[in-house]
């Protein structure tokens, strides 16, 4: 019998972060906050080292994008959406599909494992 695993956000925070670990995460600029943007509260992230930063939908399928500081370090206090007036905004809704997809994908191929 198969286990269907549960959508990333509905996980807690497992990275170690003294502001969210153990808790649901729904904000990702509290300050404090040292979440890696690999916790299992993100379901896909997309790190590129071209923008300096990652970008990663939170739990309502809104492109978040995170400034990198250095390697495995996010600065979290300017973590913001992106939207209207964001300079990413023109790629949003292409990298929130291709994010949305490539997840969808990789769950149904575990299923299938």
């Amino acid at each position: 019998m198969y286990r269907t695993p549960s959508p990333a956000y509905d996980r807690t925070c497992d990275c170690g972060c003294p502001t969210h670990h153990g808790q649901p995460r729904s904000t990702y600029n509290h300050p404090g906050c040292h979440c890696l943007t690999t916790c299992a509260t993100q379901p896909m992230t997309l790190l590129d080292p071209q923008i300096s930063g990652a970008l990663f939908l939170d739990r309502d399928d809104v492109l978040w994008y995170v400034p990198g500081l250095e390697p495995g370090h996010w600065d979290w206090r300017n973590a913001v959406p992106v939207n209207a007036g964001h300079p990413l905004r023109d790629t949003s809704d292409l990298i929130t599909g291709l994010l949305r997809e490539t997840h969808a994908r990789l769950r149904s191929f575990a299923h299938d494992l």
